[in-house]
């Protein structure tokens, strides 16, 4: 009997195929990437004089007073401004079941007309408010009605006094992470 003896094959010649594993990294890095939670958060920039856009910047540098805004359905407004370790604090009462945005105003053209040179406010909305409500509150504490007095504050580059319509432009929120 003899024995069966296989060619010998020469290793130079063997070729391994990568197409099905590409195949596989192509496939699966997209499913990766979608499967992350993302949190985003955006910014409406706005377009605003450039002597508010100077103070609005000049007050992050001084950080000398800070206004809060807290939006409840149960409870209302609460408007506290932090002056140099100094908190006053004001509670406006919802009118009925809704919240009273004419109160509100009111109140915030009374703090402008206090701290004309300030223009930030942190807004912190409970959970239960709904959208609506929440930019309807934005828009009311944004800029002043022609009914309301004249606001006039300092430009920090020429120490000039200005009129503006804007009350509180800069609405930052205080708890978009949740918390």
């Amino acid at each position: 009997m003899r024995a069966f003896r296989r060619p010998k094959t020469d290793d130079s010649t063997y070729d391994l195929n990568l197409a099905p594993m590409l195949d596989i990294i192509v496939s699966i890095i997209p499913m990766l990437l979608l499967s992350v939670v993302f949190v985003e958060i955006t910014v409406v920039e706005t377009p605003v004089p450039q002597a508010v856009e100077r103070a609005v910047a000049a007050q992050e540098e001084k950080n000398e007073v800070q206004i809060t805004l807290s939006v409840s359905k149960t409870s209302g407004f609460r408007l506290v401004v932090n002056e140099k370790g100094q908190a006053k604090e004001t509670n406006i009462a919802l009118k009925g079941t809704e919240l009273d945005i004419e109160a509100l105003k009111k109140e915030i053209i009374q703090t402008k007309l206090r701290y004309p040179n300030i223009f930030r406010v942190e807004l912190n909305p409970d959970e239960s408010v709904p959208l609506a409500e929440i930019v309807a509150v934005m828009d009311g504490i944004r800029t002043k009605s022609k009914n309301d007095p004249t606001i006039t504050f300092t430009d920090v580059t020429t120490g000039k006094p200005m009129e503006t319509d804007l009350v509180f432009p800069d609405v930052v929120f205080g708890n978009v992470a949740g918390g």
